[in-house]
C-alpha cells in the first residue's frame, strides 16, 4: 500500500544550494546512492497532512563538516547526522514521478516539523516552482528508528517533533 501526501512547494533558506557541493560527498562516502544529489539543493514542502519521520531508510552517524554558508549561524566545523527516507516525488500533481529522498538534517528546524519536508533528488525536476502543488509517495515502511541522540546537540528531538 502506498502512502501519498499532497503538498505545496515553499521557499527555503537557500543553505542547501550553497552547501551541498561540500556536504553531499561526505554523506555519499557512507551512503553512495546520494553521490549525484549535490547539484540541485533541496525542495521544501508544506505537507497537507502530518508525516512521521521517526524512522528512515538510512541514518548517518554525526559527520563533521564545514558549511559554506548557513543562514543566521556562524560557519565553522559542524557535527551533524542525517536521515533519509526513499520516496517518489510527483511534480506537478498529475505529472511525472521522480526517485527522491526526504532528507532529515539533524540541525535543521524543518526536520522536526511533521507538516513539512525537505526533498533531495539526483536529477533536475522541471516542474518545481514556489506554490506548485506536488505529492510524495511512500511505498514501504522505513524500518530504522532514529538514533536516540539525534538532534540533542541542537536542542531538538524527533520524539518531541510536531508538538
Amino acid at each position: 500500500m502506498t502512502l501519498t501526501i499532497t503538498a505545496t512547494i515553499i521557499p527555503g533558506q537557500g543553505d542547501a544550494a550553497k552547501n551541498h557541493r561540500v556536504l553531499i560527498p561526505r554523506i555519499a562516502a557512507r551512503f553512495p546512492e546520494l553521490i549525484k544529489c549535490s547539484e540541485y539543493g533541496t525542495i521544501n514542502l508544506q505537507l497537507d497532512q502530518p508525516f512521521d519521520r521517526s524512522h528512515a531508510d538510512f541514518w548517518t552517524p554525526q559527520i563533521p563538516w564545514i558549511p559554506v554558508r548557513m543562514s543566521g549561524e556562524k560557519t565553522g566545523p559542524r557535527p551533524e547526522a542525517f536521515g533519509f527516507i526513499r520516496i517518489k516525488f510527483e511534480c506537478p500533481l498529475g505529472g511525472p514521478q521522480y526517485a527522491a529522498w526526504i532528507i532529515l538534517p539533524e540541525g535543521a528546524s524543518l526536520t522536526y516539523h511533521d507538516d513539512a519536508a525537505e526533498i533531495i533528488a539526483s536529477e533536475f525536476i522541471s516542474g518545481v516552482a514556489y506554490e506548485a502543488r506536488c505529492a510524495i509517495h511512500l511505498d514501504h515502511t522505513p524500518a530504522l528508528p532514529a538514533p536516540p541522540w539525534f538532534g540533542e546537540i541542537y536542542g531538538k528531538s524527533l520524539a518531541r517533533a510536531g508538538t
